[in-house]
C-alpha cells in the first residue's frame, strides 16, 4: 500500500481495523459462551479503536428496539470485566442488522442500519397506523436530518418495485417532507423478480452510503479533498526537482501518471495547486513563456 502511495499513517489504521476485527471475534465468543440464549446469539458485537474506525466526531442518538437496548449494559459489564479502565462509546450509525418483516403476502428478511430498524419498530406495536414525521421524530429520537434520509431511504429505495414504507402527499426529495407527511407500512410489500411475487425472500436496504451521517459524509469528503490537494502538490515538486523546467502541458501529463494509482486529478485542481506552489515559491513561471515553469532550488 506504501507503494502505490498511501500515507504512512492510512497504513497504520488498516492494521489496527485488521487487528480489531479479529479482537472483536474472540469477544464475541466469549460474550455468547457467557450469555446464552436466542438474542444473545444473533447479536455480533465490534469493539473498534475510535482513532481508526472513527468516521466522523458525531455521536448520532436514536431510540433503539428494547431487546437491543436492555442488552447494552450487559455488553458494557462484559468488557469492563475484560478491560478495566476503558469505557465504550456506541456509534449506532455504524450498525446494522436483520428484521423479519412479516405481512398478508409473505415473510421477508431485510438488512437495515439502526437507524432504520429504530423507525420500523416504531410500527411494531400499530402496524396498521399512519404515523407523521413529527411523530416519528418522537418515536426514534433521530435529528430532523438523519430521519428524512432514513424514512426516503425506506419510501423510495432504488430498484424496489414494492417499497417497505408508503407516504402521503408525494414530494421528490427527502427535503420536502413537512410535519404533516404521513408514513405507513405496505402491506403489499413484497420482494418481485422477473415479474413474479416471492412469498419469501431477503432484501438489502442498507445502501451505498446510508452508513454514514450526514455530518460524517462531510468530514470524509473534506478529508478526501484536502489529501488530493497534498498528493498533487507533492507530486508537483517530485517532477520539478527532476525537470528543472518544464511546459504546463508536460506537467499535466506526467502529473495524471504520477497520480493515476489513487486518483485522477482535475484540470481545475492542478492549476489551483500550481499557482499555490507559485505563491509559496516553489516554482515560478519561465519570464519568456508564461506556460513553462522553473523550479526554484
Amino acid at each position: 500500500l506504501r507503494e502505490v502511495g498511501m500515507p504512512a499513517d492510512f497504513v497504520n489504521k488498516l492494521a489496527r481495523m485488521f487487528q480489531d476485527i479479529k479482537v472483536s471475534e474472540d469477544l464475541n465468543q466469549e460474550f455468547k459462551e457467557l450469555h446464552q440464549g436466542a438474542i444473545a446469539e444473533t447479536i455480533n458485537i465490534k469493539i473498534l479503536n475510535g482513532g481508526a474506525w472513527s468516521r466522523g466526531s458525531e455521536r448520532v442518538a436514536v431510540s433503539l428496539p428494547m431487546e437491543l437496548e436492555d442488552y447494552i449494559p450487559e455488553v458494557e459489564e462484559f468488557y469492563k470485566s475484560k478491560h478495566s479502565g476503558r469505557k465504550l462509546q456506541w456509534h449506532h450509525h455504524m450498525a446494522n442488522g436483520t428484521i423479519t418483516f412479516g405481512n398478508a403476502v409473505g415473510r421477508f428478511d431485510l438488512d437495515v442500519t439502526t437507524f432504520q430498524m429504530a423507525v420500523l419498530f416504531a410500527y411494531n406495536q400499530r402496524p396498521h397506523d399512519k404515523i407523521s414525521l413529527e411523530n416519528l421524530r418522537l418515536a426514534t429520537q433521530l435529528p430532523d436530518a438523519e430521519l428524512r434520509r432514513t424514512l426516503w431511504s425506506l419510501v423510495s429505495f432504488p430498484k424496489v418495485k414494492r417499497q417497505v414504507l408508503l407516504y402521503e402527499p408525494e414530494v421528490s426529495s427527502a427535503k420536502d417532507f413537512t410535519e404533516g407527511s404521513l408514513f405507513w407500512v405496505n402491506q403489499e410489500f413484497a420482494i418481485v423478480k422477473n415479474g413474479r411475487t416471492l412469498p419469501r425472500g431477503r432484501l438489502n436496504l442498507i445502501g451505498r452510503l446510508q452508513l454514514s451521517t450526514e455530518r460524517s459524509l462531510e468530514e470524509d469528503n473534506e478529508g478526501i479533498v484536502r489529501l488530493r490537494i497534498l498528493r498533487t502538490q507533492e507530486a508537483i515538486v517530485k517532477i520539478m526537482k527532476m525537470r528543472k523546467s518544464i511546459t504546463n502541458a508536460q506537467l499535466q501529463t506526467e502529473l495524471v501518471d504520477i497520480l493515476r494509482n489513487m486518483f485522477i486529478p482535475s484540470r481545475k485542481l492542478i492549476k489551483e495547486q500550481i499557482e499555490w506552489l507559485i505563491e509559496q515559491k516553489y516554482i515560478r513561471r519561465h519570464e519568456s513563456d508564461m506556460n513553462t515553469f522553473v523550479y526554484i532550488a
